[in-house]
């Protein structure tokens, strides 16, 4: 997908989305970028264009963070019990 098809998707759709759910939708817009060619680190660079997209994005980014995290801390662990 074209970068700059993405906001331009969002700023279609958002418009016919009520107030109440732009939240709700924007964190499955979030979650349909991430199960095509996208990585959470990736949407960092459209944080800052719509508020609803900045909160899903925010919060996928830091949820994949934690997971480099543990998945470094399990691989620290492992790498121990081979000695």
């Amino acid at each position: 997908m074209d970068d700059s098809l993405i906001m331009e998707i969002w700023d279609t759709f958002k418009e016919y989305i009520p107030e109440k759910n732009k939240d709700t939708a924007a964190k499955q817009y979030v979650d349909y970028l991430l199960g095509k060619e996208f990585r959470a680190k990736d949407l960092e660079v459209y944080i800052g264009y719509d508020p609803h997209l900045d909160d899903a994005i925010t919060e996928v980014v830091e949820h994949s963070d934690e997971e480099d995290e543990d998945s470094y801390e399990e691989d620290s662990f492992e790498d121990e019990e081979d000695f």
